[in-house]
């Protein structure tokens, strides 16, 4: 199978790390990148912009020719989700099958062009956070054989942009029927409260110069009156997962999330947001 990269700028971590993985420790799924193309590259840090040259990935001269070309694309662009519709609308015509990377957009309306897009093309779609493939929460929902009633997930970074992942790993135990958000947080901090209706989900996630020692990925789970807990280690175990589900859904064009799922994580993030804006409300989603 031949997967193309469309990017906003190809030096940047998702890239390298998918493309290590597909062509290292997943390589017998037979998924390879053949093809990539940017819309505004940038130097890494040795200073060389040319990604393609130094992975050996053939640079085309558009996303059009990706779509074209392979028989599956991956759009990036993990730093630039509000480059997202934009890639689609160039992405989708072909009508191959495409993963969006992290989330779909920065807004409802625009996820929601973008599942029109890609209905009009008769495309397939999958988009999630890696953390929704996490080692340690996949094992911990796994062993239990009860209904999650309360979970609290813990995490680093800023809401817009990365927020998705700490979301993801409550949403993965008790799912996306969220009825209502709260955001209580600070300046440098989100604590959101993702009312179910008859239970309850927490996410805190926090922002610091030393957040990658300070605030690693943590979660728990409530089930039949005990708590599972469990903090994210296995940093490429969940990169794996989800190239591994991505690669599995280029083959079977079946996702393993439900576009309505993709959409409730975008409207999830814009209502919390929205939440914390007017100052600590409750807002329906």
């Amino acid at each position: 199978m031949k997967i193309g990269f469309v990017d906003h700028h190809l030096n940047n971590f998702h890239a390298n790390k998918f493309l290590s993985l597909l062509h290292g420790p997943l390589a017998d799924l037979g998924a390879r990148v053949t093809l990539a193309w940017e819309s505004d590259p940038v130097a890494d840090a040795e200073g060389n912009e040319d990604w393609c040259g130094k992975n050996e990935i053939a640079r085309a001269e558009s996303a059009e020719t990706v779509a074209a070309t392979c028989d599956a694309v991956i759009i990036l662009a993990p730093d630039n989700i509000e480059a997202h519709l934009e890639l689609c609308r160039r992405v989708f015509p072909a009508g191959k099958p495409c993963m969006v990377d992290k989330f779909l957009a920065p807004t409802l309306t625009e996820a929601r062009e973008i599942v029109s897009l890609a209905e009009r093309y008769g495309m397939r779609l999958f988009s999630a956070s890696s953390l929704r493939f996490a080692v340690e929460s996949e094992a911990a929902i796994s062993a239990l054989d009860k209904r999650v009633t309360e979970s609290f997930a813990r995490g680093m970074g800023d809401w817009g942009g990365y927020g998705v992942h700490t979301l993801s790993l409550v949403l993965s135990a008790m799912g996306h029927d969220v009825v209502r958000v709260i955001d209580t947080g600070g300046p440098e901090s989100a604590s959101v409260t993702l009312d179910y209706g008859d239970r309850r989900g927490y996410v805190e996630v926090r922002s610091a110069e030393n957040m990658w020692e300070a605030l690693p990925w943590s979660f728990g789970y409530r089930a039949d009156g005990r708590y599972v807990t469990g903090q994210i280690q296995d940093f490429d175990g969940f990169y794996a997962n989800l190239m591994r589900r991505t690669v599995e859904f280029f083959q079977s064009g079946t996702s393993p999330i439900t576009v309505d799922e993709m959409l409730k994580v975008v409207a999830i993030l814009e209502r919390t947001a929205e939440s914390r804006k007017q100052g600590g409300v409750w807002l329906g989603v």
